[in-house]
């Protein structure tokens, strides 16, 4: 990990000048229970909390907090966003249902600085997990190789053997470069198929035994695309 770059954004737009961010912290109460029937005390889970948190910049004539300070009853999305200015990863965290609980403009006389803080109560926080294509692009940069995206229809289809024949091929030419293999239809590949419609399913007579075991001995990452969710 290197030196972060901090971002901060709501409404789709990153908010300019940020100077500090306070702690983003979720607590868990503590309840303490008296047992008169065997005369000890025990301690068991509260309620969850989340802590407000603090953001501060100096003052210009961006009204971004001003204007958010002025309706505190609005509720945002807020997206709090660490880029590794060394080119590490990104942590991403989202603030869900934020409003303003507190407003202040702090001038200093001495300085002439004039800071701005606003205070956000939420209801809850958390880290984003990045989509698969883009971790999987992350870990390609850091092994200074390229990523493979593989759709299981490229691999499976015909004869066993020819099945074979495919994979083997596509897997000796990632494997020369250290790719990172991308899964598409992971549905199909690592799902039971039970539930096959017809003789002319394309999956229906796939090896697919044999496709995981070839996966399996992959020397380089392999993520798996998730399927869609199933419309409702």
């Amino acid at each position: 990990m290197g030196t972060f770059e901090v971002r901060l954004s709501w409404d789709g737009a990153v908010v300019p000048g940020l100077r500090a961010v306070g702690a983003l912290q979720a607590s868990v109460g503590v309840v303490t229970l008296y047992d008169g029937m065997l005369d000890h005390v025990v301690k068991v889970p509260g309620r969850p909390d989340t802590a407000p948190v603090t953001l501060e910049r100096e003052v210009s004539d961006d009204l971004t907090f001003d204007q958010w300070a002025r309706g505190p009853h609005l509720r945002k999305e807020v997206e709090l966003t660490l880029v590794d200015t060394a080119g590490g990863p990104t942590v991403a965290y989202r603030m869900h249902q934020c409003w303003v609980s507190a407003y202040a403009v702090a001038p200093d006389v001495e300085t002439g600085v004039a800071l701005e803080r606003i205070t956000l109560s939420m209801n809850g926080w958390e880290r984003v997990a990045p989509e698969v294509p883009e971790l999987a692009e992350r870990f390609a940069a850091q092994r200074g190789t390229s990523v493979v995206r593989v759709g299981l229809g490229r691999l499976v289809g015909g004869t066993p053997e020819e099945t074979e024949a495919r994979l083997d091929a596509m897997l000796r030419e990632a494997q020369a470069s250290g790719a990172v293999l991308l899964l598409d239809e992971a549905d199909a590949l690592f799902a039971g198929r039970t539930d096959i419609a017809d003789a002319h399913d394309r999956y229906a007579a796939t090896p697919v035994d044999i496709v995981r075991a070839r996966l399996s001995s992959y020397a380089g990452p392999i993520l798996v695309v998730p399927p869609d969710p199933p419309q409702t």
